[in-house]
């Protein structure tokens, strides 16, 4: 009978352990949302920026000029979901052509360093980094988050 009780307190103990070890990881993005404008300088010196939309239009800015937005155009558009749920989190963005269709993607992976500063990875291609271990500067950027104005663009 002592076997038994021994076998559920280290039972409640290892449950606790899970609870709170699962805990940490929503802690984190509790209350996190991508959405608005993050600006980082690449390895070449270059700034750009991510505008995520509530809509899940997105519109990349590299060197003042804009890529994507919400208006579709000859050149097509860009749209971006987001996993929140995985391990590392995952951020997807889709080149929409003029004519509506999905043409490719560029699979990302973040890490929440603050709220208002976010670490991503990726290998701009749909081929998604699984961690950071063995980032690079040619394949991580740490943008942080500044707000939204027509100068800026």
């Amino acid at each position: 009978m002592r076997h038994y009780h021994i076998i559920i307190i280290l039972a409640f103990i290892f449950m606790a352990f899970v609870s709170c070890a699962s805990g940490v990881k929503k802690d984190a993005i509790r209350g996190f949302s991508i959405i608005g404008r993050w600006e980082g300088v690449d390895r070449t010196g270059r700034l750009g920026a991510f505008e995520f939309a509530e809509n899940g239009n997105m519109t990349l800015i590299i060197d003042g000029r804009a890529l994507g937005g919400s208006d579709q155009n000859e050149t097509g558009s860009l749209k971006y979901t987001i996993d929140y749920t995985k391990d590392q989190i995952e951020l997807d963005i889709i080149g929409i052509d003029e004519m509506g269709s999905p043409r490719g993607k560029i699979l990302m992976i973040v890490r929440i360093i603050t709220k208002n500063s976010i670490k991503i990875r990726t290998y701009f291609n749909e081929t998604r980094p699984l961690n950071f271990d063995d980032e690079t500067p040619d394949d991580t950027i740490i943008l942080n988050r500044r707000p939204i104005n027509a100068e800026s663009r």
